[in-house]
């Protein structure tokens, strides 16, 4: 899988560099980035095409990230408890299942000591006989 996804992302990067080198007119084009509140108004200097678009790519990508980050605090906090949950639960399987051996063992124990006991006893009275 890691193979794969390695080849796929050097086959989407190598064509994004065929659009751009074939297109380098287009991306190379200086142009000026104007933004108009309604109480201000912001420009840039001239920038290469190329320049803003990579901009606003990587402010798209802050953005998305930062959306996501909340949604991963998020899980993460869930997956600790459920994880201390599942260890708190095998807690309590490991105590039954020591309490449930301790009282088959005391019944069994309890018989195999009885059954101790008759064949000493019996060993007893072959002796004496």
């Amino acid at each position: 899988m890691r193979k794969f996804k390695i080849g796929f992302w050097a086959i989407i990067f190598g064509l994004m560099g065929i659009v751009i080198f074939q297109n380098q007119d287009f991306f190379m084009a200086k142009q000026i980035l104007s933004i108009d509140f309604i109480f201000t108004k912001y420009e840039t200097p001239e920038l290469h095409r190329a320049i803003l678009f990579g901009g606003i790519f990587l402010t798209g990508f802050i953005i998305s990230y930062i959306f996501t980050l909340i949604d991963r605090l998020k899980f993460r906090k869930v997956v600790k408890s459920l994880g201390a949950e599942i260890d708190s639960q095998n807690e309590n399987i490991t105590l039954l299942i020591n309490e449930l051996e301790s009282v088959k063992g005391g019944s069994s124990g309890n018989n195999k000591e009885k059954e101790e006991k008759e064949e000493k006893e019996e060993e007893e009275e072959q002796k004496s006989a």
